[in-house]
């Protein structure tokens, strides 16, 4: 990679960028470590119950789904907790986001495990809203009347006060178990995250903005959340 170049460049240019690719090569291999060690945890505690939760998707909003169907023929489960209350306006603009490409690489990540995005609002609200961006590939499903975001530590102290957390869940024997969860707070989902990862790779980086520019506002999320003292 150290003959390397492009039209015009220096050798200033060329010296700093191959000292920065051996940054970049660490980088991927912490990664990759990272996850070796993720895959190697010991199992965690069995699901507290089987929650029953409503489909969001168009043409079974509001039917019930119990949380170990939502497997379907696979054995792992990733279950994003997206932030949109009973009482929100929108949902989170970040979240927003996310799942906005969730839905784009949910067909390739379905050939391995199953996904699903849950959020704590009705299920007539959530495929509202995915009608509005366009989601028409992932499964979404409401958990209004689940206990499940208060077990599994995706809310505060009452519905409305939900918190972004992807969950993942493994089925063995029968039985379902909790395998890892984002821990981590502010951007702990920021590896699969398209916007702020391509902002990394310009001269200005990342904006100094708390969510990613939208065309819509969250003012639940703006009173409770962000401009919160």
């Amino acid at each position: 990679m150290s003959e390397l170049r492009y039209p015009n460049e220096s050798r200033a240019y060329r010296d700093a960028r191959d000292a920065l690719l051996k940054d970049e090569q660490e980088l991927v291999d912490k990664v990759k470590s990272v996850a070796e060690k993720r895959r190697n945890l010991p199992l965690g505690g069995q699901l507290k119950e089987d929650y029953v939760f409503q489909w969001a998707n168009d043409g079974k909003v509001g039917k019930r789904v119990k949380f170990s169907e939502l497997f379907g023929d696979k054995d792992t489960l990733l279950l994003y907790s997206f932030m949109y209350g009973p009482n929100w306006d929108n949902p989170c603009p970040s979240c927003t986001s996310l799942v906005d490409g969730f839905d784009r690489s949910w067909y390739q990540v379905t050939e391995n495990a199953a996904f699903v995005a849950i959020a704590k609002a009705s299920a007539e609200r959530i495929n509202a809203w995915a009608k509005k961006r366009g989601w028409s590939q992932i499964a979404l499903v409401s958990g209004s009347d689940s206990a499940y975001q208060a077990d599994y530590k995706c809310q505060g102290d009452s519905d409305d006060m939900q918190w972004p957390v992807m969950h993942v869940f493994s089925r063995r024997d029968g039985k379902i178990f909790h395998f890892w969860g984002t821990e981590l707070s502010g951007n702990h989902v920021d590896t699969v995250w398209p916007y702020w990862n391509l902002m990394d790779f310009t001269p200005e980086g990342r904006p100094d903005i708390p969510t990613p520019p939208q065309n819509f506002r969250s003012e639940f999320l703006e009173k409770n959340y962000l401009n919160k003292e």
